[in-house]
């Protein structure tokens, strides 16, 4: 059972709707925030329990995503998947993601109904640890 993720978002407006989102979706997961790459990592090394999943922005001050999704790789917290979470839908930062190590890459929803929608396919298959086929369900979700 997932029961920790951690949302590092430099926007407070979308780490909270995450947190809202994710609370109404399933409320015993915790879920950790940070407002930058270097504030993520921070809480990684310090936190005893590791998060389930992480949902990481590209375009933060400090340490941006890619970087941030760089050092995790080479490192000993390689193991937890990693969601590239944006705004951006610019294939080529889908390929960056996937090249340098990310699970996936999903472009934040618009509609707090379709964040709900996205987090609850999330949590489901985190919960089975069926990574493999997590993202291709949440690119399959309809985008009206």
């Amino acid at each position: 059972m997932v029961k920790r993720f951690l949302l590092i978002d430099d926007d407070s407006d979308d780490r909270e709707l995450f947190s809202e989102a994710l609370s109404m979706v399933e409320p015993a997961i915790i879920c950790d925030q940070a407002t930058d790459g270097e504030e993520g990592l921070a809480l990684l090394q310090q936190n005893k329990e590791e998060p389930d999943l992480i949902f990481l922005d590209i375009n933060m001050p400090i340490l941006n995503g890619w970087q941030l999704l760089s050092r995790l790789k080479a490192s000993a917290l390689k193991h937890i998947p990693v969601i590239m979470y944006s705004t951006s839908s610019n294939a080529k930062d889908k390929r960056t993601a996937q090249e340098l190590g990310a699970l996936c890459f999903i472009t934040k929803p618009h509609a707090f109904r379709m964040l709900k929608g996205m987090l609850n396919v999330v949590v489901e298959h985190a919960n089975r640890k069926d990574y493999g086929k997590l993202c291709e369900a949440v690119h399959a979700m309809p985008q009206a």
